[in-house]
């Protein structure tokens, strides 16, 4: 549809489809030439041939005077389907209308004020700040209360000082509301005029204040957030607590002790239950901040809520440090009131007894290790382990045959925390596993004989006819360094199992003598890639120069896990004649291999002046492939900093 006397007959058309469609024809045409059928079909019925005809609008790049008429717009009383679109167009066309909005701003008509500074507010440009500021004393209530909604989403805490003013001037609820809250945004760290602190009063006021309190003002505010922790409102109470600990996190280390000196005075008063009551895990930050203050103010009538802070990941540290805050009397407490809480509070109680060493709750440990949840189990495990509870081995080694997998790993991590304290104990427990007959018992055998240095033993158990067990006692001899078993491992770099074999190859670079380059170099010719890919980093760990030799033993053949390994090691040499397998790799049909191959050349590729240009001319003149070249092409648009990237996107238009 390209004659316009036949687009403005089909925009008057009934159909919706077909008015929209129309509009398709206005596209590419002189602005002025389409702008009044454009702004009549802002208005139309549908939003679909409104959004359409703002869309034309926007992508014209309207000059000066067409975005004037469009703002002109927001003055129908009439049709608010009409005023929308203007606004819309108006914001995407962003800061190129400041202009006109920053002149409109001005303008007799309030409502035509209100639109606009929407507008601004939307775009979010600090170019808009001073008009944002002059409206703050528009004489319409609403139009001020929006400019001071728009500073606070600007963000620009320049604004601080006339927003106070204003709000000191303007006793508007509606107003202050938003101005209050525009602060509570910003930034501004000085002591907070008398007039705004007393809007506390003001229930409809109270969490504003709060949130500003938090947000501009120092430690002089402290008081009064203090109070605010008692307020009659929950929204207020929360604002209260955040702000207090804003302001608490950026104090210096004087004002912080003034502080947690009033915290600690509120011990055994309703400050401590106001506290508590909210307490809100699903709130971090709130929750954060309670966490702290119960630990400073030490009052132990908040030990469970610690328990619940200390049973959320994310609270966990805070909690523990606030606990430790406590001393004896707070362990005490947590002991007490076990029997009566539920699992995850039980299960947080062991944890906290452990991770705080408090031996005199051993017994409570001893009987959690029998207790029927898992999680109190696994925690109890955890804790016999740090606390050291040798007398508790029996019942300990009992929960190998628990039905839980993280409670027997478990066992197995507190069992070697005890090796410290108590070697023969845990020794006679490895021998008795592994005589058995289950595998996985045989398994945490080596891996205790590991924790005690038994190579003997280790070596025996290399034999075993479980893979799992054979893999576990190789892996233990290589994080042993037993140079004495180098022979054992020779043997298990040729097991049934390519999980030894991995086992053993990784465990002979841990030892790391030469002598075992040629059993390693033999198996690069293993049938399993991940044999392989361990062999090749075991001989480059041990020989490096013996790396681009190994390399090439396999490269030619080479293919996913594999080649991949290769390319890595050929990028930590770097040389000239590993670069040149790196190239070769361009022509991999794996497009992973070849983008890998990519980046090691770029990496390699980062030289001074003339050098870097030379070497890509040369690199580029020889690849054929276009899919190779787009490949180079998509990696430099992921490359924002690449230094070169100008000049190889030079070359590459140049040979395409």
């Amino acid at each position: 549809m390209t004659n316009l006397a036949t687009i403005q007959k089909a925009l008057r058309s009934k159909h919706e489809e077909t008015r929209r469609e129309a509009l398709q024809g206005l596209k590419g045409r002189p602005i002025r030439e389409t702008r009044d059928l454009l702004f009549s079909t802002m208005g139309d019925e549908s939003w679909r041939v409104r959004k359409e005809a703002v869309n034309v609008f926007v992508a014209a790049e309207p000059d000066e005077d067409s975005i004037d008429a469009l703002l002109e717009l927001l003055r129908n009383q009439d049709n608010a389907g009409l005023r929308n679109s203007a606004a819309e167009a108006a914001v995407r066309i962003g800061y190129r209308a400041a202009t006109s909005l920053i002149r409109l701003s001005r303008d007799e008509d309030e409502d035509v004020r209100k639109y606009v500074i929407d507008v601004m507010g939307v775009i979010g440009s600090t170019e808009f700040v001073p008009a944002l500021l002059s409206s703050l004393n528009d004489q319409d209530v609403n139009v001020a209360a929006a400019a001071a909604e728009h500073l606070g989403d600007i963000g620009d805490s320049s604004a601080v000082p006339d927003l106070i003013s204003a709000i000191i001037a303007n006793d508007s609820v509606l107003f202050r509301f938003s101005a209050l809250a525009a602060l509570g945004k910003l930034t501004s760290h000085e002591p907070v005029p008398a007039e705004i602190i007393k809007l506390v009063d003001q229930d409809i006021l109270c969490k504003g204040v709060y949130d500003c309190l938090g947000s501009i003002g120092d430690e002089s505010t402290q008081p009064i957030l203090l109070q605010g922790i008692l307020s009659r409102q929950k929204s207020s109470r929360s604002a209260a607590i955040k702000s207090l600990y804003r302001i608490y996190q950026r104090s210096n280390a004087v004002e912080r002790a003034r502080l947690e000196e009033s915290l600690r005075h509120m011990s055994g008063t309703d400050m401590v239950t106001a506290l508590m009551d909210a307490f809100d895990a699903n709130e971090p930050v709130l929750a954060e901040a309670i966490t702290v203050f119960l630990g400073i103010i030490g009052d132990l009538r908040s030990a469970a809520t610690l328990l619940s802070a200390f049973a959320s990941e994310r609270l966990s540290i805070i909690a523990l440090s606030s606990l430790k805050r406590f001393g004896i009397s707070g362990m005490h407490a947590l002991i007490t009131l076990y029997p009566d809480v539920a699992e995850s509070a039980r299960a947080a109680i062991c944890k906290v007894l452990g991770e705080l060493s408090y031996r005199a709750g051993s017994a409570l440990i001893s009987e959690a290790l029998h207790d029927p949840s898992p999680q109190v189990r696994l925690a109890a495990v955890t804790a016999a382990g740090k606390l050291g509870l040798t007398g508790c081995i029996r019942d300990i080694v009992q929960l190998l045959d628990d039905g839980d997998f993280e409670i027997r790993n478990g066992v197995i991590v507190c069992l070697q925390m005890l090796a410290l304290i108590d070697r023969n104990v845990i020794q006679e427990v490895a021998y008795q596993l592994e005589g058995s007959v289950r595998p996985e018992q045989r398994r945490d055998a080596a891996i205790l004989h590991a924790t005690l240095g038994d190579g003997e033993r280790l070596a025996l158990m290399v034999k075993d006819e479980n893979a799992d067990v054979r893999q576990a006692a190789v892996a233990s001899i290589g994080k042993l360094h037993l140079s004495m078993a180098r022979s054992t491992l020779l043997i298990a770099l040729v097991d049934e199992s390519p999980e030894v074999r991995i086992a053993a190859a990784v465990a002979l670079a841990e030892i790391g003598s030469t002598e075992v380059l040629d059993p390693l170099t033999h198996a690069l010719n293993d049938n399993d890639n991940w044999v392989q890919c361990a062999a090749l980093r075991s001989i480059a760990k041990i020989a490096p120069d013996k790396t681009l030799a190994a390399v090439q033993h396999v490269f030619q053949q080479a293919d996913g896990l594999l080649m991949l390994t290769c390319l890595e090691l050929l990028k930590t040499l770097g040389t000239p004649e590993a670069l040149l397998l790196v190239k070769d790799a361009l022509q991999h049909p794996d497009d992973e291999v070849a983008r890998l191959a990519i980046s090691v050349l770029m990496r390699a590729g980062e030289m001074k002046d003339g050098q870097c240009y030379d070497y890509w001319a040369g690199l580029l003149a020889d690849i054929r492939s276009q899919r190779v070249r787009l490949l180079i092409s998509e990696a430099l648009k992921l490359e924002k900093e690449y230094p070169r990237k100008a000049e190889i996107q030079n070359l590459l238009d140049d040979v395409a």
